[in-house]
């Protein structure tokens, strides 16, 4: 196991068993983006790049070597910003702002590499600008430091969110992380422009004999340290390297100091160290906007008129994909580049399924092709020891890349890695009492020992994408024996889960043959594969338990101790499949509630109505990044079976006159879906310019729960409505609608939300304050 999954655990255990604050709600500022975790972090870097930047929670930049850090005041005082924002809104470019005795301090933070390779060193590059906002001229004091790393993060135990370094992997796709043990014997140069760390360029700084209409020294400790002079590491948490500037400004006047910060030191006279010094922040910023935008429009285009949704839409693209990691010929999807710098097939699995959906199939392929490294000679896929639902997630995961994309190529390549996995599944069975997947412990997800319930949902939809491949490829000896263990599985495990649920009142529990553990795969009879039909009385019955133990409007885990976030969507997923759109709006905002205001989701260790802390377990976590762009793709455009799915669920915050929801480039089993939706008072038009391969054999339309349909034309001639649905001829380009609101007004968006948990926070404080529970 590694040191952070070590840290990890030990932060849990604190967590269960000390109380947790609540916070004082002043911590949210009206006038700034709302931001639910208390102390956040956020990742910088490139895509496909092995190392990324973390954000801390104050602001400063914590990377191999070091973590620089920022300054205000005389004397100096370290900065701390809770609430960051995106350029742009969605790019990963880092900005916030302070203020302070009258000064704006604003800072402009993103990391890229100088050539455009993902293998190149990563540089992070910092622009801070200070503006006199008083109304006479005064002296700002600003300095940057670099520490080692921060008081509570000193050893493998409790961290303060910060990821454990170095960390050398026993073989690619294991935890890694670049960097140096600490040591007493470092030492730092100042040159006059930049800081060394033994004799390695640190990071470089404004030269400040250039400056010297703005600066004034006063003697003594303010003194800058002198070209040549050396400062010591006499502890990790010791600030060394200190460059300060006395800054005096007239009203009104800004000025600009730009830093460039290597996350590894880089050697001093090398062409690298050069062009560190010459590279131009603007033009460099301009470089990284072009890469990402231009990463953003290849693939599915989704414009939601609630900014909120859309920008969070892009930036878990962008967080997907600088947590994938190029490692030599291998493209490695990691979850984060933090404590989650591993490969896990069960995460890998949905992003490779996000990355399909959303039109990347270059990047899904090029992760799949990994997956086959995590194959045993037994033929199971198993990426962590007991995890045996990698086998069901692999063979989906393939499955589905095919199905979408009718590589042909692909589905040979790993069709006998396919047939190899199934030979271990009926071996496996032969042996096991209940003819399933054998007893396990998983030790994690569901956190039991015996037969896991989700494991054998996933080798139920193994076994239906691996028929597909088998058809695909016109074997049909192969599909004929895959089709007949699927049948034998199918009703073998639905007899034990109808011994089940007889006794539990219908709710699947996570295990078959014990009461105890977590919901999680139990979840999945319905998404990303019908093994049960939508409305099954199970279903309903597990999903009515489950939501039972929401709070803050999202899952629990560990038997309602903590919030968890990604696993959400579960829920939510089959809910909109079976049409279920309040619901589905709920959950849509309930887990962007349960985020940064720049975009990022966490996994969980969160208590409910308590301080809003993640500690180790930092973010952005990608397992819900992925998830979030599979749902919102989903309630915009879906397959099930040979019907393609318009617009599942749809907010009444979107529906109002004036606004356009817009999909473009949406890749379906039937081609590519474009539409526009334009509303008016009272009515709507959409507008429809599919590109279909095959045409599906209906075009379901589904209309918002909260509207009163009246008419609906298509190309001029009317539609039969029939429970708040309409097919639409596969050749429509223009419907009309008429309707108008069920009720006068429906109060459902991200601020309504927002609003409603912050007030339902301040009561639950003041009761805490009165009565100090």
């Amino acid at each position: 196991m590694s040191k952070s999954l070590i840290s990890l655990m030990l932060t849990l255990f604190l967590v269960s068993v000390m109380p947790a604050q609540m916070l004082n709600p002043a911590i949210d500022d009206p006038e700034e983006p709302f931001c639910y975790f208390s102390k956040p972090t956020d990742q910088i870097g490139v895509m496909d790049g092995r190392e990324g930047t973390l954000i801390t929670p104050e602001g400063y930049l914590y990377a191999g070597a070091g973590e620089m850090m920022f300054f205000t005041g005389n004397p100096p005082i370290p900065t701390d910003k809770r609430v960051k924002t995106l350029l742009n809104g969605y790019l990963p470019v880092i900005q916030y702002s302070l203020k302070q005795s009258g000064f704006q301090y604003h800072w402009t933070i993103f990391a890229t590499t100088l050539d455009g390779k993902p293998e190149s060193p990563l540089i992070n590059f910092i622009r801070v600008t200070i503006e006199n906002k008083n109304k006479e001229k005064r002296k700002a004091w600003f300095a940057t430091g670099i520490r080692y790393q921060n008081d509570a993060n000193t050893d493998w135990g409790v961290g303060d969110h910060r990821f454990g370094r170095p960390a050398i992997p026993d073989r690619i796709g294991d935890y890694e992380q670049a960097g140096f043990e600490f040591s007493q014997d470092w030492h730092c140069r100042h040159l006059k422009d930049a800081v060394l760390y033994n004799e390695k360029v640190l990071y470089t700084f404004p030269p400040r004999d250039g400056m010297k209409k703005y600066l004034t020294w006063k003697m003594g400790y303010n003194e800058p340290p002198a070209e040549g002079e050396m400062t010591l590491y006499v502890l990790p948490t010791t600030p060394v390297g200190i460059v300060q500037y006395p800054l005096t400004l007239q009203p009104g006047e800004i000025i600009t100091l730009d830093f460039k910060f290597p996350y590894m030191p880089v050697d001093t006279g090398s062409v690298l160290a050069k062009e560190i010094q010459n590279a131009d922040f603007d033009e460099t910023l301009e470089e990284v906007i072009r890469f990402w935008e231009d990463k953003l429009s290849e693939g599915m285009h989704i414009n939601i008129p609630e900014e909120k949704v859309t920008n969070t839409w892009k930036t878990s693209l962008v967080n997907s994909l600088i947590a994938r990691d190029k490692i030599d010929t291998c493209f490695v999807q990691k979850v984060n580049e933090f404590q989650y710098d591993n490969f896990w097939l069960r995460d890998a699995a949905f992003f490779s399924y996000m990355y399909t959906l959303t039109g990347y199939n270059r990047e899904a392929r090029q992760i799949l092709e990994f997956f086959s490294t995590r194959q045993r000679e037994d033929g199971n896929f198993v990426s962590q020891g007991g995890q045996y639902d990698g086998f069901g997630q692999t063979l989906w995961a393939y499955g589905s890349y095919v199905q979408m994309t009718g590589d042909t190529a692909f589905a040979e390549r790993v069709f006998p890695q396919v047939m190899k996995a199934i030979d271990w599944l009926e071996e496996a069975r032969r042996n096991d009492p209940l003819n399933l997947i054998p007893v396990t412990t998983p030790g994690d997800n569901e956190n039991i020992t015996g037969h896991v319930t989700g494991h054998n949902f996933w080798a139920l939809i193994g076994l239906r994408k691996a028929v597909n491949l088998a058809e695909l490829l016109e074997r049909s000896v192969e599909a004929d024996q895959l089709q007949a263990i699927y049948d034998d599985y199918h009703l073998t495990f639905l007899q034990k889960l109808d011994e089940i649920t007889a006794e539990t009142g219908g709710y699947i529990p996570p295990g078959l043959d014990t009461q105890e553990g977590e919901d999680w795969g139990n979840l999945l009879s319905v998404y990303p594969d019908e093994t049960l039909s939508p409305h099954h009385p199970w279903v309903t019955a597990t999903l009515r338990k489950v939501r039972q133990e929401y709070q803050e409007g999202i899952m629990t885990y560990g038997n309602g101790r903590w919030l968890h976030h990604y696993l959400t969507l579960r829920n939510t997923e089959t809910s909109l499949i079976r049409g279920e759109q309040e619901a589905v709006i709920q959950d849509l905002y309930a887990v962007l509630l349960h985020t940064s205001a720049t975009h990022a989701g966490f996994e969980f260790s969160i208590l409910p109505w308590k301080d809003r802390d993640f500690m180790m377990n930092l973010s952005p976590h990608g397992w819900f990044a992925a998830e979030y762009r599979i749902l919102l793709r989903n309630m915009m455009v879906r397959e099930q079976n040979d019907t393609l799915h318009l617009l599942s669920a749809i907010s009444p915050e979107w529906v109002k006159k004036g606004e356009k929801l817009v999909v473009n480039h949406a890749p379906t089993y039937f081609g590519y879906v474009n539409f526009s939706l334009s509303f008016g008072k009272k009515s709507a038009i959409l507008e429809l310019n599919n590109h279909f391969e095959k045409s599906p054999s209906a075009i379901l339309l589904h209309l918002p729960w909260f509207m009163n349909i009246r008419r609906i034309t298509a190309d001029g001639k009317t539609l039969h409505i029939m429970d708040n649905q309409v097919l639409i001829p596969p050749d429509s380009r223009r419907l009309d609608i008429s309707w108008k609101p069920l009720r006068k007004e429906i109060e459902l968006s991200f601020q309504k939300v927002i609003d409603d948990y912050k007030q339902e926070y301040s009561h639950r404080y003041e009761r805490f304050i009165k009565e100090g529970f």
